[in-house]
């Protein structure tokens, strides 16, 4: 017995460690700057916001560079308002993101999944209106060449099928104006659905930093 508590001690030790330095790294890497295009003061405005823990990427609903209503049936959102103007878009992991509904709906075994990696992945959309001034984004202007950048990646991060159509989960919304796709992709601790979102800020030549595995690293640069 003495030696099972030792070992366990070590393993408690050693997973303390590994996280400690996780941390330390996520924050160290979240303030090197990968340096993108300089802002500009017109163009398309885009959002990123948080719920404190994750972050989505907010794109207008129609633009001069995309028509998302083409990609994404109305009738997926039959709560939206008519004058929905944005669709805000959130990668991750399936079996956390679906079934964790509520934080008390967390389970052991969903977190072990994905902090070991390796499930499928899917993309959460809501069909909302513009979050402009909400203390819970911050707001990027993109030139129209950054924003068709961000729009194949997050196009580029969706599960198709032989046709090119994305592959909705019906019913799987957490109510009438949202729902989630299947995606491509494996979530991981090193690629988390923050840094999901810091390689497409990256992809349209925002400066941010070099590793956004949570949600404060890659705040920092938006807001």
């Amino acid at each position: 017995m003495k030696l099972v508590g030792t070992v366990l001690a070590l393993l408690a030790g050693v997973m303390g460690l590994a996280a400690g330095a996780y941390l330390v790294a996520a924050t160290l890497l979240a303030r090197v700057a990968i340096e993108g295009q300089p802002a500009v003061r017109d163009g398309v405005e885009v959002f990123v916001c948080t719920n404190g823990v994750h972050t989505d990427l907010v794109l207008p609903a129609v633009s001069r560079s995309m028509d998302w209503t083409t990609e994404l049936r109305r009738s997926d959102f039959p709560g939206a308002d008519p004058w929905t103007t944005h669709f805000s878009f959130g990668w991750g992991d399936r079996a956390f993101y679906v079934e964790t509904r509520r934080w008390e709906d967390l389970r052991p075994a969903t977190v072990l999944s994905a902090l070991f990696g390796g499930g499928p992945t899917v993309m959460h959309v809501y069909a909302l209106y513009t979050p402009a001034g909400s203390p819970d984004c911050g707001a990027l202007t993109l030139r129209e060449g950054q924003y068709r950048a961000l729009v194949d990646y997050v196009r580029g991060s969706f599960r198709r099928d032989g046709g090119g159509v994305v592959r909705p989960l019906p019913g799987s919304g957490y109510g009438l104006t949202d729902l989630f796709y299947e995606a491509v992709g494996r979530y991981s601790p090193i690629d988390t659905c923050n840094e999901w979102t810091g390689q497409g800020l990256r992809a349209a030549g925002v400066t941010v930093g070099a590793w956004t595995p949570l949600e404060g690293g890659v705040m920092r640069w938006v807001r």
